[in-house]
């Protein structure tokens, strides 16, 4: 959010957000509160912090990029070949298209073709975890369950999640299950309720009545995949983004925000050098061992969080508790 509200666009997101007002950490059986983190709020931080639909983060930058530029952004481009020399860089897309510039920043997530052409292939690995996502209509669930903090319900081998969106009219649903065996690709592979149902049936009873309350095929699940960060994100005129340098699993919520830091602190940059690779140079000093740190952080989180018996589960050390809140994108040296 110090970063969106430095470009312009904090407001409008916050307007279509719910502003956090903690988080609650249950067992998974009982329902017993294992530790509680109140409100986030801009006197601690310098920034408050929202709960934000995707789409409508998306929408908000879109239209901020295509004022200030509305010939900048081009759809239906595949990448597929790249090249550079002392004078700039080519990249090449499956329709015909190639395109030249000063220097080229792949952002294209875990499997980035941009990451594989200039670093090679390095192996995906599965994390044997399942996630489950709905999002359901207030409306369709129980008063009780209408409001409230984030909540996360921690089990073994299993955590559900939920809070509000837009406004407090949608609720977001998200559970992560240690499935040992996945072979599906893709994000919208549709899940069936009665099977996300069976897996939480020992779950507190306010966890079956939200897995019933969601609206037939608007259930998705998706495998998660994992990879190492990359020791040098830089070489030449051709540097990485996001989860193209350092794939984020969900497990701190910091992917969202590992990337907006990214380009925030690489305008910086570019604002600052005198020449492109100057600027992903001091880019790259400036976001790695973070962003690294962060991704290795989230890595261990799920470990703590799903346990391996019925005791052992712990919220762990959460993203307020590792610093992550602490740091400003837009004044941080470079």
């Amino acid at each position: 959010m110090k970063a969106l509200n430095f470009l312009g666009v904090g407001e409008k997101i916050a307007a279509v957000s719910n502003v956090s007002t903690g988080v609650v950490f249950k067992h998974y059986h009982t329902g017993e509160i294992l530790r509680r983190l109140g409100q986030e709020d801009t006197s601690k931080y310098g920034a408050g912090l929202f709960q934000v639909h995707r789409a409508d983060l998306h929408n908000a930058l879109r239209a901020a990029v295509l004022a200030n530029d509305a010939g900048c952004i081009h759809l239906r481009h595949s990448f597929t070949d790249l090249s550079q020399d002392s004078h700039g860089v080519v990249a090449r897309f499956a329709n015909g298209v190639i395109a030249s510039a000063d220097a080229l920043i792949g952002c294209d997530g875990n499997r980035s073709a941009v990451r594989q052409k200039v670093h090679g292939s390095a192996p995906v690995a599965y994390m044997e975890q399942v996630s489950f996502r709905a999002l359901v209509p207030v409306a369709n669930l129980p008063p009780e369950l209408r409001e409230g903090p984030r909540c996360m319900y921690l089990g073994p081998g299993r955590q559900f999640l939920h809070y509000l969106l837009r406004n407090g009219t949608v609720m977001n649903i998200v559970a992560h299950t240690r499935q040992p065996q996945w072979q599906d690709e893709g994000w919208q592979i549709r899940a069936e309720i009665q099977e996300f149902l069976d897996l939480y049936k020992d779950f507190h009873p306010d966890v079956p009545h939200m897995i019933q309350s969601i609206e037939p095929h608007s259930l998705f699940k998706w495998g998660l995949r994992d990879r190492e960060p990359l020791a040098q994100w830089t070489i030449g005129r051709i540097s990485a983004l996001g989860d193209a340098a350092h794939p984020m699993s969900p497990f701190l919520g910091q992917g969202a925000a590992m990337a907006i830091e990214d380009g925030m602190v690489l305008g910086r940059c570019f604002a600052k050098a005198g020449t492109p690779k100057e600027a992903l140079e001091l880019y790259e000093r400036a976001r790695k061992q973070r962003a690294n740190g962060v991704q290795l952080a989230s890595r261990e989180q799920v470990k703590l969080q799903q346990g391996s018996s019925l005791h052992d589960f712990t919220p762990g050390r959460l993203a307020p508790d590792r610093g992550p809140f602490d740091y400003n994108p837009v004044t941080v040296p470079i």
